[in-house]
């Protein structure tokens, strides 16, 4: 015992050390300390722009995906318990017209970038929410005739109102481009307009008939079928016209 001689020295210095890295944080100095809530990245107008341009059209497909998603749901359990004819056909159609407005505001997103509003928020809320409540009326033809007319007129007056939310600096002013958009507008509007004015139609026709409501009830699918045919027909070609003028191949129905 009495040769073993211990180095305290070294043990000192390991001590000092061991204190050193863990000295608290209030010690360091205030240029090394990390700033509570501090930004990643400072705006500026680059920075602003980039981020309109990736969070808002992905925000806002998204937001239709989800409404779609439950409007799909409810309509899976109002179809299956009464599978009649015309609740299949009726059905049937509410499916198309849910991917048809997924396609028709993916399309659009893609051509059309602004910073959202409150009323670009409140759109996709109004106008794909309203697809909801025909699924109620699967089987009757009134009812589903005015749920369908009264959303066919909103997105009639959504689409024709984006003719005025669509400048040409859109496209870098190229007027000819913006021409070809805005025919999409106004066609799409006249389809719609049309579509809501024939359901009104039969749907008034139904409730005044005494027999028959079941006939009218496939009348309304074929007005339903037609409405969204028209739409993607010619938004297939219009849009293939507007990528082929940017060099952009997209044949129409690929």
């Amino acid at each position: 015992m009495a040769g073993v001689i211990v180095d305290t020295r070294g043990l000192a210095r390991s001590e000092q050390n061991g204190r050193g890295s863990a000295e608290p944080e209030a010690a360091l100095p205030d240029s090394d300390r990390p700033e509570l809530g501090g930004a990643l990245e400072a705006l500026s107008g680059e920075i602003l722009k980039k981020r309109s341009l990736e969070i808002s059209s992905t925000s806002f497909v998204t937001i239709i995906s989800i409404i779609l998603g439950v409007a799909l749901a409810l309509l899976a359990e109002k179809t299956f318990p009464f599978p009649r004819p015309l609740v299949a056909a009726q059905s049937a159609c509410m499916l198309l017209l849910f991917v048809c407005t997924f396609y028709y505001f993916l399309s659009i997103s893609i051509i059309l970038r602004w910073a959202p509003s409150f009323a670009d928020c409140a759109q996709p809320f109004i106008i794909t929410s309203l697809e909801i409540p025909p699924t109620y009326f699967l089987g009757r033809v009134t009812g589903w005739d005015a749920c369908l007319a009264i959303l066919f007129v909103f997105v009639a007056a959504g689409v024709g109102s984006t003719v005025m939310w669509s400048p040409v600096s859109h496209f870098g002013g190229d007027r000819k481009a913006q021409r070809m958009l805005h025919r999409i507008f106004r066609e799409v509007a006249v389809i719609f307009g049309t579509g809501a004015l024939s359901l009104a139609s039969i749907g008034l026709a139904a409730h005044f008939a005494q027999a028959g409501k079941m006939w009218w009830g496939f009348g309304s699918c074929a007005v339903v079928l037609a409405t969204l045919g028209a739409l993607v027909a010619r938004m297939e070609i219009q849009l293939s016209r507007i990528h082929a003028y940017y060099g952009v191949n997209r044949p129409p129905f690929n």
